[in-house]
């Protein structure tokens, strides 16, 4: 797949938060992002089963939160997402308080398939073209589910745009539009600023992710 162009970044119009990146990236904070990032390399590294406990990590925490994704994935364990009958998972999200228990379950099973290719698509694929395969094979999977995956398998070319980056990102937007995800071409074309972004601060757009959800949120999670 051919990549995403750089486009100018509106630097000028984003000064608060890009000098909050440097100061940051100038701070102790610098050392608990190299900590971070070799977990997510040693991540991708790991058995396709635990790659696949990350993937349904990523399914779960799509429209809910980081924190409710990692409790999840604690609870159910990589041997209840690889083997549980659908009915079962379905029943063990419900008890552990997870929204969309039935759609979510559905997607897991469906995924399976996918786990012997996990190794493959965290370590040796191109990162544009892995993307390109999850969005298009796996269901509960888009451009951010794709891209939190394998920045948490130690795959940083991608931005992961919630709605925390998005809003930080907005005053960047030249046209001015509303700071929405609305398709996934708006998703590319909002994803263009982010890596003008990186490529102006010399970060990888998944180490820069971990800089700004610090400022937005206070935290440093995966």
């Amino acid at each position: 797949m051919e990549k995403t162009p750089f486009l100018p970044f509106r630097e000028s119009t984003f000064r608060p938060s890009v000098d909050g990146i440097v100061d940051l990236m100038n701070s102790p904070f610098a050392l608990e992002v190299q900590a971070k990032a070799a977990e997510f390399r040693n991540m991708g590294q790991q058995s396709a089963e635990d790659l696949f406990g990350e993937l349904c990590f990523c399914i779960l925490a799509a429209n809910t939160s980081a924190e409710m994704g990692l409790r999840t994935q604690m609870s159910i364990g990589n041997y209840g997402f690889i083997n549980y009958p659908e009915e079962k998972l379905r029943d063990d999200l419900k008890k552990v308080k997870y929204r969309f228990y039935n759609l979510r379950s559905s997607f897991i099973v469906k995924a399976r398939p996918i786990i012997d290719r996990l190794p493959d698509i965290a370590g040796r694929m191109d990162p544009w073209e892995a993307r390109e395969f999850l969005v298009k094979n796996v269901k509960g999977i888009g451009y951010k589910e794709a891209s939190h995956f394998l920045r948490n398998v130690g795959v940083f070319s991608f931005a992961i745009l919630d709605k925390h980056i998005i809003r930080m990102l907005s005053s960047a937007f030249p046209d001015g539009r509303e700071a929405k995800i609305t398709s996934p071409a708006r998703y590319l074309e909002m994803e263009k600023y982010f890596l003008a972004l990186a490529e102006s601060l010399n970060l990888e757009p998944g180490i820069l992710d971990l800089y700004m959800w610090k400022i937005a949120t206070g935290k440093l999670i995966k």
